[in-house]
């Protein structure tokens, strides 16, 4: 995956993030959202950290093997 679609990706999920920000504090007493809010931040969040790892991969080109595949 290349820097941009990286880039792309974790304003995708700042975005999502916010999003999540936004609906908590519009949130009316007594209402309850088909999906928390809490949750919305929570994989914003997640969708960030991935693509800042495979960000920070394709900008040094150190990449991750798994200690539990076979070589």
């Amino acid at each position: 995956m290349t820097t941009l679609y990286s880039l792309i990706g974790m304003a995708a999920g700042a975005a999502l993030w916010l999003f999540g920000w936004w609906r908590q504090r519009k949130q009316k007493m007594g209402h309850v959202p088909l999906i928390a809010p809490v949750y919305l931040q929570f994989f914003g969040l997640l969708i960030v950290l991935i693509f800042a790892a495979d960000f920070i991969s394709a900008v040094t080109g150190v990449t991750w093997k798994s200690p539990f595949r076979p070589q």
